[in-house]
């Protein structure tokens, strides 16, 4: 062992404590990871059964509203604290997240300016007729490719 590692280990049998955060110690932070997976199985247990709800009757049916009124009610009176955890375990399953906003597009009426492959909608080309035409459009993107564009 050289100095400089027996310098940044410390004496002997002397541990540092690790960044707990807000919690006081490790049993504290041990039982909120408890707390917050015990909930996170819940509501996936919830969410299994109104996937399976939904899908054995798609049309929407009063059957299936009520089990999604009923979790929408519990969500709403749950501290903010909790709806947070949910959010962030959603933020981090990218395919929770695209299923979520693909039902969210696919409820929106009207024109989707994004396809599913994520093509953008592109304005027709613009085509001279005349020299005069021609000559506007060359000095428009000589212009355009002068300012950085």
């Amino acid at each position: 062992m050289t100095e400089e590692e027996n310098k940044t280990q410390g004496p002997e049998g002397v541990q540092e404590m690790p960044d707990l955060g807000k919690f006081r110690n490790v049993e504290a932070l041990m039982r909120a990871y408890r707390e917050l997976e015990a909930e996170f199985t819940r509501r996936s247990q919830r969410l299994k059964a109104l996937e399976e709800a939904q899908a054995a009757a798609p049309a929407q049916s009063a059957e299936t509203q009520a089990p999604v009124q009923a979790a929408e009610a519990e969500d709403a009176g749950k501290p903010e604290g909790e709806n947070d955890a949910l959010l962030c375990a959603v933020r981090g399953n990218e395919e929770v997240r695209a299923r979520i906003v693909g039902e969210y597009l696919s409820s929106l009426g009207g024109v989707p300016l994004l396809a599913g492959a994520g093509t953008g909608v592109t304005a027709p080309a613009a085509r001279a007729s005349t020299l005069k035409q021609a000559g506007a459009l060359a000095l428009g993107y000589l212009k355009h490719q002068k300012h950085g564009g």
